[in-house]
């Protein structure tokens, strides 16, 4: 799929993996994702460090679930602004990262999921994964939240998975790993 092509008012699920959303436009960086054993079809082919491709004004909604923490920080704002350009006035940008907070107190100090904690800080990758896997930034609400008014979101807030029914149905991490999540939307 040619991203130009997308019509105004589309829905863009960046990084989608191995969780398709019906009615968005789905998009990886890898043409057959594999996760947790799952292979993804995404619509199409989009590396996060080249989000300059996306039309500028031209969706309504972009999902984001744990992916900007795969970018490396020197390149995070390039990123988030292009999301902004490519909303429509009034479009949301919904992103799940990772939660520095939440891993400390959900997973290392409690050990709810044990020995996952440094999983979730580093990414559940090793040498013979794909690059992409591992996390290069971590975040907190008020970095996230700093990262976005930067980028030019003047009306940021939190979000919940029940807002957003399909997203919810999708379970992906953003669901199923709530506690170590930040969990933000941005305004256009």
């Amino acid at each position: 799929m040619n991203l130009a092509e997308c019509p105004a008012g589309a829905r863009l699920h960046l990084g989608c993996g191995a969780h398709y959303l019906d009615g968005w436009v789905n998009t990886d960086g890898c043409a057959a994702p594999v996760i947790e054993g799952h292979v993804g079809r995404p619509d199409a082919v989009l590396d996060m460090y080249e989000l300059h491709r996306l039309p500028s004004a031209r969706f309504a909604h972009i999902y984001c679930s744990h992916v900007i923490e795969h970018l490396y920080p020197s390149r995070l704002h390039e990123a988030l602004c292009h999301m902004y350009r490519a909303l429509m006035p009034g479009g949301r940008l919904t992103l799940a990262t990772t939660d520095i907070e939440g891993i400390y107190y959900h997973r290392y100090q409690e050990q709810d999921d044990g020995c996952f904690w440094e999983a979730a800080i580093f990414g559940a990758c090793d040498e013979h994964d794909h690059p992409f896997d591992a996390h290069r930034n971590i975040f907190s609400e008020e970095k996230l939240m700093r990262h976005l008014v930067e980028a030019g979101f003047a009306k940021v807030r939190p979000w919940t998975p029940e807002q957003y029914p399909e997203i919810l149905a999708l379970n992906d991490y953003a669901v199923s790993c709530r506690k170590v999540s930040v969990l933000l939307e941005g305004v256009r």
